[in-house]
């Protein structure tokens, strides 16, 4: 089963065994990923889907798919048929199983369906596994249902298919000799990042933890090809490419136990990934909590998995097998969560602000106003534009600040030198 260590390691192997190696170079040209436009948000206000029959100790997988169901690219793509209208494979695809279990799952909300025999077949029936396990073998057997399965054979590249296009990232290892202070650059790809919470009361600090300078010494010194023996060095890992859809796994379990590290560990329902990035930038890279999954137990092979997930509705709600009930987000926060589900905010502005040609003008200045979270609320009357927009100016400072209290200061200075306060 794949699971990603908390850092990379020197020569760190990859997220699939499939997968050929990245160029270590840097500069050295990575396989150019097939043109797709891929949409972020729900295309539609969907309600909230079926829940899932529990067919014995199927707790984990059905926590993993309802995640799955409710992460907005991957969905806005099952809902279009788009694969399994090119599938040359449909009675053997991951792909169009996946597709097939979306679209009826969302088809009969307020019903109880049973994933198919497709999605379940590779794990043990009626013994407990480990969620996160399946969750990226399902990833990863999705992959390599698109490239076998797709009728385009150009587009047959490893990381061309749109599970790494959602999920994929890379990390940038960098190792300095303190010697002749060479530098070797490392790239690695992944779908997950996992979190060493054991001196973590925070996701952030967990965070800053992994991209922590690393000194490499005594019998964990590192060999430097320039000069030809163990020298010391520094390693420092930063993520190269951000994912659309981050996936954060919190380590709870023991890798040779299965003992459960049963530690509070908060986190954000709104998360900056800049500062974990190899380049730095002034600009915030948002991420917004759309899936939240659980295990409640002592160990990995015990216990009972639920998960809290955003629909395209905007509410968020507890998915337990069967059971489907509406929460608000202060329950999601405090849930001692095993994965977490962010989703990429690349464009703030293009995100929360309306488009140039929606400005509307208001007395003798112009006004943006703000884009509504949800398409189904109808558009406030004229008259209440300035009062809408100053409320809604007002909560996004409230996350900024909560975020990047350098932002915030940016948007504040923005907003008292503009007219439309």
């Amino acid at each position: 089963m794949l699971k990603a260590s908390s850092k990379p390691g020197l020569y760190p192997a990859l997220s699939s065994p499939d997968q050929p190696d990245l160029p270590q170079d840097e500069d050295q040209v990575v396989p150019e990923l097939a043109a797709r436009e891929i949409q972020m948000s729900w295309e539609k206000p969907h309600d909230v889907g079926a829940g899932l029959e529990n067919v014995g100790n199927s707790c984990y997988l059905n926590a993993a798919l309802q995640c799955l169901t409710y992460t907005p690219p991957l969905v806005n793509y099952m809902l279009s048929q788009e694969h399994s209208r090119d599938c040359c494979n449909q009675d053997d695809c991951m792909m169009c199983a996946m597709e097939f279990h979306v679209t009826h799952s969302l088809l009969y909300s307020g019903d109880v369906i049973q994933p198919s025999e497709k999605l379940t077949e590779a794990f043990h029936k009626h013994r407990q596994e480990d969620a996160h396990e399946f969750l990226m073998f399902t990833l990863n057997a999705m992959h390599t249902s698109c490239l076998q399965g797709s009728k385009l054979l150009e587009c047959r590249s490893a990381q061309s298919s749109l599970i790494h296009e959602i999920f994929g990232g890379s990390w940038k290892s960098q190792i300095k000799c303190l010697c002749c202070q060479e530098t070797t650059d490392i790239l690695e790809p992944f779908l997950d990042i996992t979190l060493d919470i054991k001196k973590a009361h925070t996701v952030k600090q967990a965070l800053e933890n992994l991209v922590k300078e690393e000194q490499l010494c005594g019998e964990n010194a590192y060999y430097c090809n320039n000069c030809w023996e163990k020298t010391p060095a520094s390693k420092t890992v930063t993520v190269k490419s951000a994912p659309k859809v981050l996936l954060l796994v919190l380590n709870r379990f023991s890798e040779f136990t299965g003992d459960k590290k049963d530690r509070e560990v908060s986190y954000p329902e709104s998360l900056d990934f800049q500062p974990y990035m190899s380049q730095s930038s002034r600009n915030p890279l948002f991420y917004t909590l759309y899936a939240v999954l659980v295990h409640d137990g002592m160990t990995c092979y015990s216990g009972h998995y639920f998960c809290y997930v955003k629909a395209g509705n905007g509410h968020w709600y507890k998915m337990d097998d069967s059971s489907v009930t509406k929460c608000d987000v202060d329950t999601v926060l405090s849930e001692p969560a095993y994965v977490l589900f962010y989703i990429q905010q690349t464009d703030l502005k293009k995100d929360l602000w309306m488009h140039p040609e929606e400005e509307c003008q208001v007395g003798k200045s112009w006004c943006t106003t703000i884009k509504r979270e949800s398409p189904t609320k109808a558009a406030e009357p004229p008259d209440h534009i300035q009062n809408t927009a100053t409320k809604d100016f007002l909560d996004h400072w409230k996350v900024l600040l909560s975020i990047s209290p350098k932002a915030f200061g940016e948007c504040w200075e923005t907003w008292t030198s503009s007219d439309c306060k």
